[in-house]
């Protein structure tokens, strides 16, 4: 296994609690998340619980009720996304990534599965005997039946052009401002045609009980992230506040540019999920821009096929063939769908936004967009693991 993320620890713990030996190679020194906050839609959640891990998750998230997104000065929505038209008692559930990062880490490791870290992968290398991993030093892994890549992105297994979008957004926690006009239920978000917009995101706590936290976020081109960080921070405070006044509690919280990780968007499809004894899952299969809010969650539903059709068939090229097939056509769905939406939130065409000013709300009302907003958000639209 390359790669001990969201996509990696997932995979491991079903496969390791199946009793396959499963080891994971990873670059960082020590286990670690990166990123700020993410929501695990429905889909996710029902992943989790199969692992067992969703009722902890919840009691450290944010149960989210709706999505709201509003131009500046807060009056008209461009974004109206309410869980509750999917059913009574649906919700997504906002986490810190690091909530989510060490329950899989804990179940993954409890599973035995093994976590080798330090480890850069370079490249694969296939031979009679099975599949192994050539580090960046030069060493070479054992070799194993399958290799599973989940090295997102980046990885150097799966071929690719240059993938990334031109915007990317600055993330950063800070404590949930409980006595201002923040509903802990709700994703607010601010915006200015396409290329300006924030978001403050309730994300629970990191343990149950725990100081509870917020996720913000701000829209920036990649190509302006050094110039963001060489100008003074309460310079870029101003634009902020221009834009959403009532976010000042959650800036007085920001001192400094390092409190601040750019997240530097990609849309990306692999021309092939599985080559050979080698199968790209998560991001490093297909990634997208999170305008849906779907990374984390198509990564689990990834990892529970995988899982699945490994269990299920005893020859693994019947049972990659089998996972492609499960996943195939709602990855293609969500990448169209993804692919679609981010120019109209993250973009700098004029006209595009405009009209999405202009019908969004009246649109979002109208039947039967309220439940197929939902959907779309939820990560339900289509067959999340065809059978």
């Amino acid at each position: 296994m390359a790669g001990g993320g969201i996509a990696g620890l997932s995979s491991a713990a079903f496969l390791a609690r199946a009793g396959h030996k499963v080891v994971i190679y990873d670059k960082a020194p020590e286990p670690r998340p990166v990123g700020s906050g993410l929501i695990v839609q429905p889909t996710g959640q029902s992943v989790l619980a199969e692992l067992g891990l969703l009722e902890a998750l919840v009691m450290r998230g944010a149960r989210l009720k709706r999505l709201d997104g509003r131009l500046q000065g807060g009056k008209r929505k461009v974004l109206d996304v309410r869980y509750d038209a999917l059913g009574a008692g649906t919700f997504g559930l906002a986490v810190h990534r690091a909530a989510l990062f060490d329950l899989l880490l804990h179940t993954a490791s409890e599973a035995k599965a093994e976590l080798d870290y330090g480890e850069e992968v370079s490249t694969v290398e296939a031979s009679a005997n099975g599949v192994s991993l050539r580090f960046a030093d030069g060493r070479q892994s054992p070799s194993f039946d399958l290799m599973i890549d989940a090295l997102g992105v980046r990885s150097p297994l799966v071929e690719r052009q240059n993938c990334y979008l031109p915007f990317g957004a600055l993330w950063a926690n800070a404590p949930f401002p409980l006595a201002h006009d923040f509903d802990e239920t709700v994703l607010a978000q601010r915006y200015r045609s396409a290329n300006v917009s924030s978001g403050v995101m309730p994300i629970g706590s990191m343990e149950p009980g725990g100081e509870k936290l917020a996720a913000f976020f701000w829209t920036l081109r990649a190509d302006s992230y050094q110039a963001w960080r060489d100008a003074p921070l309460d310079q870029w405070k101003d634009k902020v506040l221009e834009l959403w006044p009532e976010a000042a509690p959650v800036l007085s919280a920001f001192t400094s540019h390092d409190q601040f990780v750019f997240a530097h968007y990609a849309h990306h499809t692999a021309k092939h999920a599985v080559e050979g004894r080698i199968v790209h899952i998560g991001d490093a299969w297909h990634a997208a821009s999170p305008q849906l809010g779907q990374g984390a969650n198509m990564a689990l539903l990834d990892a529970l096929a995988l899982s699945n059709a490994l269990n299920e068939m005893d020859d693994i090229g019947a049972a990659l063939a089998m996972f492609v097939n499960s996943r195939r056509d709602h990855v293609r769905l969500y990448q169209t769908i993804s692919w679609l939406f981010t120019p109209v939130y993250q973009s700098n065409l004029k006209l595009v936004p405009a009209l999405r000013d202009l019908l969004a709300q009246p649109l979002s009302a109208m039947w039967p967009m309220p439940k197929l907003l939902a959907s779309m958000v939820a990560g339900t639209l289509g067959r999340p693991c065809k059978s």
